[in-house]
């Protein structure tokens, strides 16, 4: 058994050998993988997450035949033609994950589900909002609506129904970007991460008359 001193804090047993930011103490490598983004509320820098996430992917993408996606919305004149409205809904997320610490993954995933069955009523012509039930799903659903309600309203009204499959087509993208982060760890944040770096890096490039989106997807 470890001595007190130097024993991880979290099973009390083994000698804690790994710094852990969120702990702001030294933990053994076994509480590091079993709880980590489990039990542990992981920073994003943290090297050991980093290092378990590339490892689980790459775990997940050997074991797991490949998901079925929709191939048209991956293209790059599908982003660029829909810049405004992925850098905006994707923003949106990053900003209600800083008003909501509490906000991981598994909320996003189950707000775009939610969104895609509010539209897609829509479309047919019941106007029904799909709310999910948890406070911070709810707080995210509301920014996201109201975001692409405003975009659904603007210009034409009679190109409404365009304006929904478009807008649907939008969700559905972040939703399959979502579910290639999928991990089975209930506080994971991977998909989270993975938005903040995209959309630092989405720059609209203007060349002439024609307009490229600088977005750069896994």
């Amino acid at each position: 058994m470890a001595n007190s001193s130097d024993q991880c804090p979290l099973c009390e047993a083994r000698r804690g050998k790994r710094f852990c930011p969120a702990k702001l103490s030294q933990i053994c490598p076994v509480c590091c993988g079993t709880k980590r983004e489990v039990e542990i509320d992981c920073p994003s820098d943290c090297v050991y997450l980093q290092s378990g996430r590339q490892y689980e992917s790459a775990k997940k993408a050997k074991n797991k035949p490949n998901e079925s996606f929709t191939e048209r919305l991956w293209s790059q004149s599908f982003q660029s033609r829909n810049f405004e409205t992925l850098v905006g809904l994707w923003s949106l997320i990053i900003d209600a994950r800083a008003q909501v610490p509490e906000l991981v993954d598994i909320d996003v995933r189950e707000v775009l589900n939610r969104l895609i069955q509010t539209y897609q009523t829509q479309e047919g012509g019941i106007y029904y909002d799909h709310l999910p039930e948890s406070l911070t799903q709810k707080t995210l659903y509301n920014s996201l609506k109201s975001f692409l309600d405003g975009k659904q309203n603007q210009g034409d009204l009679t190109a409404s129904s365009l304006k929904t499959e478009n807008l649907l087509d939008c969700l559905q993208l972040t939703l399959e970007m979502a579910v290639l982060k999928l991990q089975s760890r209930p506080k994971s944040r991977a998909f989270l991460d993975q938005l903040s770096e995209i959309v630092a890096k989405a720059t609209p490039i203007t060349s002439g008359e024609n307009k490229q989106s600088g977005i750069i997807l896994p």
